[in-house]
């Protein structure tokens, strides 16, 4: 019976063509893909605790001064 019923849910999604899939896609990974498209170059992005930061960001890490870089690294810099 679960064969039969597989069968025609696979049947009817050939015959009418109708497929829906969906996905959990990042924003920013959607952000930069629409950016190419429009040939827009975004920024660095860097991420610290699940935020998003900006290319030229500063923040305090462990005692020391991060600066979000072009590549989207942070790069150190003095002691905060």
């Amino acid at each position: 019976m679960r064969i039969a019923t597989h069968s025609l849910l696979a049947l009817a999604t050939l015959t009418t063509g109708c497929l829906s899939l969906h996905a959990d896609i990042p924003e920013d990974v959607i952000r930069r893909h629409s950016a190419l498209e429009d040939g827009i170059e975004l920024g660095a992005i860097c991420s610290l605790e699940g935020k998003g930061y900006s290319e030229g960001a500063v923040a305090c890490m462990a005692g020391q001064l991060m600066t979000c870089d072009p590549a989207g690294r942070w790069s150190e810099g003095d002691r905060c």
